[in-house]
């Protein structure tokens, strides 16, 4: 099976990948008239891909964390839009991982989930 998402080239499977698009707008160029109809100044259309790893050992968190160290990276994921698997440059958001148990038999923490939000550069 072909990896979900890969980060410069390193292949990840999610448990779960939500996917997002959303508008930014100009400031100055975007609001209501007297009239109350809305108006708007779009400057760009981005993607955000949201995904929850479960279950996770020490050694597959910190693949999957140091891969998203850099300030910007380039993103593989499957895009509904365009139906097509597409690359993006992306950055992380907020990492949240909280632990689960440890696991006596492999000898490592298991990390319950790690949630990542790559938003489109």
């Amino acid at each position: 099976m072909d990896d979900v998402i890969k980060i410069n080239g390193v292949g990840f499977n999610p448990s779960s990948l939500e996917f997002q698009v959303y508008d930014l707008d100009s400031e100055e160029g975007s609001g209501r008239n007297q009239n109350g109809d809305m108006f708007r100044d779009r400057k760009a259309v981005k993607r955000k891909v949201n995904c929850t790893f479960v279950g996770l050992t020490d050694a597959m968190a910190s693949k999957l964390l140091k891969a998203v160290e850099p300030v910007f990276f380039s993103l593989e994921y499957p895009d509904p839009i365009e139906n097509v698997r597409k690359t993006i440059t992306a950055y992380v958001g907020d990492r949240t991982m909280p632990i689960f148990k440890y696991d006596k038999l492999k000898q490592c923490w298991i990390w319950e989930t790690i949630n990542l939000n790559f938003i489109e550069r």
